[in-house]
């Protein structure tokens, strides 16, 4: 199956979906998802990861992908014990990541955010392993990838085409693209630039 197949976006009751479709050859100037953003009265803020995966391989892409997104000079992240249970519910303030067999239903990851004000409130990212536990996805770079780049989604970031996780057009199986650009970074600074008056972030709790 084409993977750009295997990604959906949509906009659900309550809340938005993003796990989806760029098709562009070229990179954005700009790759923020609508100029969502949590709301926070300081940087850097540190927004809770929380971990809700079962295995020990995607605990461990976890990791990397906290400490990656944690390069920015904006935001934290700081991975605490999971209270999405099976149905990955959000939690306020926080991101749940979790895996699952969600079944062959065209993502490989999906992000979801909960907006109020337009400040994001919480968030969940999720990586389905009905594509992951196959003969053709079961990559470790692919893995980490999708990981990294749902939970890119829901710091506020959309899609791009350089050499990133948030790239949705092109190395899915490249080690190279494991991991946050510079452009990502420096777009999350674009995002977080304005402080706010109040934070939708909950306060930080010592990572489990």
């Amino acid at each position: 199956m084409d993977r750009t197949t295997l990604r959906k976006m949509g906009i659900l009751t309550g809340l938005l979906a993003l796990g989806a479709l760029l098709v562009t050859g070229k990179s954005f100037a700009s790759h923020s998802w609508n100029n969502y953003h949590w709301g926070r009265t300081s940087n850097p803020f540190t927004l809770q990861l929380g971990n809700n995966t079962t295995t020990a391989e995607w605990t461990g892409f976890l990791g990397s992908v906290s400490a990656d997104w944690s390069v920015s000079s904006v935001l934290d992240t700081s991975i605490v014990s999971g209270s999405g249970g099976k149905t990955c519910k959000a939690k306020s303030g926080t991101v749940q990541v979790c895996n699952k067999k969600y079944g062959f239903n065209s993502w490989l990851g999906l992000a979801q955010i909960w907006i109020s004000g337009g400040h994001i409130v919480q968030a969940t990212a999720k990586v389905n392993d009905s594509y992951f536990n196959t003969t053709t996805y079961n990559n470790g770079n692919a893995k980490r990838h999708v990981l990294c780049q749902e939970v890119g989604h829901t710091f506020g970031l959309g899609h791009q085409t350089a050499v990133s996780c948030m790239d949705d057009v092109n190395g899915l199986f490249d080690s190279a693209s494991v991991s946050p650009n510079t452009h990502d970074y420096e777009q999350l600074e674009l995002i977080y630039a304005q402080l706010d008056t109040t934070s939708t972030v909950a306060p930080a709790l010592v990572a489990s």
